[in-house]
């Protein structure tokens, strides 16, 4: 093992590394259960500083790792290469806060705790920590340990019940339990570290047996069902707002829906942001009011929502009804830092805005909608509609589905990113939030991936990213969960409880300290 606070600091950071790999595309999920320990192991043998410091260089290596492509977006959209890596290393030096902290906390517990108490301290800090952390940092799929593990459809079962904190303490408490391990393999003392081991493992085979028991009494014949048609236009984002390319990018469209079919559909869903220009909010798109008529169908149809009299500019999804009206509109609630908006605008000089955010200057900052929308009204009942980014975040989905949704309609664009890791690691995030929430997800994706997702998180048909095509699909008419989840219904209890008996500990050991 290595010695001294740098060979500490660089063991966590190689392993954190690793984690990352865990992450789609690559899925080396088995990194998941190991890649923490090096950084949990130098967190008992170091000062909260030093751990804080270790913590801080993991969480920074394993999101540098894992957002790598935020650096080949920039540098697609001609951002400069200093820009870019500034953007990048930024944005992971922030994500890394969090671990620093967790670190540094954990140091300070480990200090006057029993060993054999240390596993479930570190996941339950971490996991603590980590529910903190979703309301100041921005998501982006790969900040919680439970996507390490998203091969593995029986463990996510667990989502259902606790959210993606529940499988992201197991993984935790596992690395933690490894770290306590292998301090006991190069002490030779006695060992300290077996019980909370094999009470790791025993719990993670219990959640994988409980998915795959859940994943049994999923039905072979889902009954009467409605066709679905998901459109995949396959733009290429960086032609996409140049007046020369609309006319190409609208017939694009008509192709697509012109295509043979066996009879109509009862629902089409268009991309993000899917035609390439202004649009009221209460005045249907034409092409997608066109359409609705012809097909008898309902339409939803990303837009860019014009400003008007009481409402700013927006990224929606409007409701094209059967016969052609305009009959709902989503505004997009959580808007990504400067890809939708600028933060503190006033205070950025005004070269960096020209040189290095041009196309958002050009468009103007996006004004985000309520938190609370009325759910559009489909064939299928109630939709709840994610846009792009907001699919990271679990409680957008959550809150909906407790307030009725049926469906959930998530819209992206991410011809942004080309044939990045990035694409992938959004395209799974929606497979946590069907799961967790009991709820079918269909997803269309301007350049992919586009997929309809069950309640079980089965991807039951899928365009793969870069393709262009219409993906017609069948969603069953039945609701096998008409009372959605236990984590709907009750909402991030299990994060919430990690925080607040992590709080109660800190105050413990405060008092203790007196």
């Amino acid at each position: 093992m290595p010695r001294g606070g740098l060979g500490r600091l660089t063991f966590a950071a190689l392993g954190a590394g690793l984690l990352a790999l865990a992450l789609p595309p690559l899925g080396f999920w088995p990194l998941g259960w190991v890649g923490l320990a090096p950084l949990f192991w130098a967190c008992g043998r170091s000062r909260p500083g030093a751990a804080a410091a270790a913590g801080g260089a993991a969480g920074f290596v394993f999101h540098a790792v894992a957002l790598h492509w935020v650096y080949q977006t920039c540098r697609f959209a001609a951002v400069p290469v200093s820009g870019a890596l500034l953007a990048w290393g930024a944005l992971a030096a922030v994500l890394a806060l969090s671990w620093a902290l967790a670190a540094g906390v954990l140091s300070w517990f480990f200090s006057a705790s029993p060993r054999v108490l240390r596993p479930f301290l570190a996941a339950l800090v971490w996991t603590g920590v980590a529910a903190a952390a979703g309301f100041w940092t921005p998501r982006l799929a790969v900040d919680l340990p439970a996507y390490t593990q998203w091969p593995s459809l029986a463990l996510l079962q667990c989502g259902s019940w606790g959210g993606p904190h529940l499988l992201g303490f197991a993984v935790v408490l596992v690395n933690a339990a490894l770290a306590e391990a292998w301090l006991d393999a190069s002490s030779g003392a006695a060992r300290p570290s077996a019980a909370p081991l094999a009470c790791a493992l025993a719990a993670v085979g219990a959640l994988w047996a409980h998915g795959a028991w859940v994943l049994l009494a999923r039905p072979a014949d889902p009954g009467p069902s409605l066709r679905v048609e998901i459109l995949q236009p396959n733009v290429d984002q960086y032609r996409k707002w140049d007046p020369a390319f609309v006319r190409e990018i609208l017939d694009g469209y008509d192709e697509l829906l012109a295509r043979p079919r066996p009879g109509p559909p009862a629902l089409v869903v268009w991309p993000e942001t899917a035609l390439p220009r202004w649009t009221p909010r209460r005045e249907a798109a034409p092409e997608a009011a066109r359409w609705a008529r012809a097909l008898g169908a309902a339409q939803l149809v990303g837009v860019l929502a014009a400003p008007e009299p009481g409402a700013g500019a927006a990224n929606g999804v409007q409701r094209v009804a059967p016969d052609g009206r305009a009959a709902g509109f989503y505004a997009k609630r959580e808007l990504v830092p400067f890809g939708e908006y600028v933060p503190w605008r006033g205070l950025a000089p005004r070269f960096v805005v020209e040189r290095w955010l041009r196309v958002l200057d050009q468009m103007g900052d996006m004004t985000p909608g309520s938190p609370v929308q009325p759910l559009l009204e489909t064939p299928l009942g109630p939709a709840a509609v994610t846009i792009c980014y907001e699919a990271m975040f679990p409680r957008w989905a959550r809150r909906d589905a407790a307030r009725g949704a049926r469906l959930l309609v998530n819209v992206t664009n991410d011809g942004w990113y080309k044939d990045t890791w990035g694409p992938q690691q959004h395209f799974r995030a929606n497979i946590f939030r069907a799961v967790e929430n009991r709820i079918p997800v269909l997803r269309s994706g301007n350049t992919g991936v586009s997929a309809a997702i069950d309640p079980w998180g089965v991807v039951t048909a899928m365009l793969p990213l870069g393709a262009r095509g219409r993906l017609d699909t069948e969603i069953p008419l039945e609701d096998p969960f008409p009372e959605r989840s236990f984590y709907a219904r009750h909402g991030d209890w299990f994060g919430m409880t990690c925080l607040a008996l992590l709080a109660l500990a800190a105050l413990i050991r405060i008092r203790a300290q007196a």
